[in-house]
């Protein structure tokens, strides 16, 4: 099967490329790499640099005819907390709107949205909550993105155009040193400080809990919707909540360190908490969160000790070859006289 990925070059559109790449599937990733790496990309998987509000891309799709297009689009802010209400409505509904438009002219079949979870309800008194509960976004993304939800909804009642809603938890992967600045979970900020031996900063009373999901059960569930979910939206997640505290408390203990965060003020409202129901996942998809926060943590802290155990093997292999280097050089032609 052919399958389109957009933003295939970021943290997650990469890691579910592989995915499709490894079950067998024809792989185009569209994206214009200013959030994602190359270096990151399948090497099986064709790129096209463009960016999804780039009136090309319907071109691109009529040219390719992908089957399955899976929307995985973001904006790359490193500065979690700032709000980018403009940007982010150019992106997420002027640029849904042109793929949206595209898959409709090149007669591709299924739609996967990539959407939020936590973002998307209001803190509830019973947890976790269904997708059955009303929507009330926070901020400006989760706003764009209840409203690509309409929109994708609309294009397959206008177009017939077939969907699958995902709705993700907080989504975490292993340490990567290099994408530190686009990495927007928590933990990998608390990775990233407490390594160089810095207080993280943690804004408001740290108590505010959320859901959370890691990379490879996400995987699985884009594998998934592939052969099913049809027109139906779901909860990619644990069904439980964390806290920033229990988050920064566990790495610290992961990785044996006794620096206490640094705490600022923040919301007045940052002491809800949400957890989001699987159960429509579990029935409908045959899903499960496999990996439990402790275990992705503990990946996490073992990526950055074998990362650390390779830069200093790497400085003493340097260390050695320059001292070699200063050693005097003794020749056949050398005749050494008493």
């Amino acid at each position: 099967m052919k399958i389109a990925i957009t933003g295939g070059a970021g943290l997650i559109g990469s890691h579910i490329a592989r995915a499709y790449g490894d079950a067998g599937h024809d792989v185009l990733i569209i994206d214009n790499l200013s959030y994602g790496s190359e270096q990151r990309m399948d090497p099986r998987a064709r790129l096209y640099k463009i960016d999804i509000r780039d009136e090309k891309l319907c071109d691109i799709l009529q040219h390719e005819r992908p089957e399955i297009l899976s929307h995985h689009a973001v904006q790359p802010y490193a500065n979690i907390p700032v709000e980018h209400a403009l940007a982010d409505a150019d992106l997420h509904i002027r640029g849904l709107l042109n793929v949206l438009d595209g898959c409709v002219q090149a007669g591709i079949k299924k739609f996967i949205f990539a959407s939020n979870g936590n973002g998307m309800y209001e803190q509830a008194g019973h947890l976790p909550v269904s997708e059955e509960q009303p929507i009330c976004p926070k901020g400006s993304s989760d706003i764009c993105k209840a409203a690509g939800e309409w929109y994708v909804r609309y294009y397959t009642r206008q177009y017939g155009l077939k969907h699958t809603i995902l709705r993700y938890a907080d989504v975490y992967a292993e340490y990567d040193p290099l994408r530190t600045a686009y990495q927007r979970h928590p933990l990998n900020y608390f990775i990233d400080q407490l390594i160089q031996n810095k207080a993280p900063i943690i804004r408001g009373t740290g108590e505010e809990a959320r859901d959370h999901i890691f990379i490879e059960d996400v995987v699985q569930a884009n594998l998934c919707v592939l052969n099913g979910g049809k027109n139906q939206t779901f909860h990619i997640s644990s069904g439980r909540s964390y806290s920033l505290n229990q988050l920064y408390q566990a790495v610290a203990r992961q990785l044996q360190y006794q620096i206490a965060p640094t705490y600022i003020s923040g919301r007045l409202d940052d002491a809800g908490a949400i957890a989001l129901d699987n159960t429509r996942a579990r029935l409908f998809l045959e899903w499960q969160p496999v990996v439990t926060l402790e275990e992705g943590i503990a990946r996490a802290v073992r990526r950055v000790r074998n990362q650390q155990a390779n830069v200093l093997v790497k400085l003493l292999d340097e260390s050695t070859f320059i001292q070699t280097e200063q050693l005097p050089v003794i020749t056949r032609d050398v005749m050494i006289t008493s």
